[in-house]
């Protein structure tokens, strides 16, 4: 699925609008993908191999957008990488 966006500026003359693409983020993608599926199982039924592939795609991105997460590091699990010999990263065990 890609997204893009014209943005024309009323002091431009009479020309082609300007282009941009913005890159859309996983929560964005993984919001038009749920829209999608809600409109395909209402205009379709649960019948339809599309409905089932549109939520099999939300599936899809809710689990990339959970194991994003989890690699998300904390600040201070970052400063313990990168300073193991500070006092406040050393693990003792019992």
């Amino acid at each position: 699925m890609t997204y893009t966006t014209t943005v024309s500026t009323p002091s431009a003359p009479a020309t082609q609008p300007t282009q941009t693409t913005a890159a859309p983020t996983l929560e964005m993608r993984l919001q038009a993908a749920l829209e999608h599926a809600r409109r395909l199982t209402e205009m379709r039924g649960t019948a339809d191999i599309e409905v089932a592939i549109a939520w099999e795609t939300v599936e899809e991105l809710q689990v990339a957008r959970a194991r994003k997460r989890e690699k998300t590091l904390t600040t201070f699990a970052q400063y313990c990488i990168d300073y193991p010999e500070a006092p406040e990263c050393r693990l003792y065990e019992d």
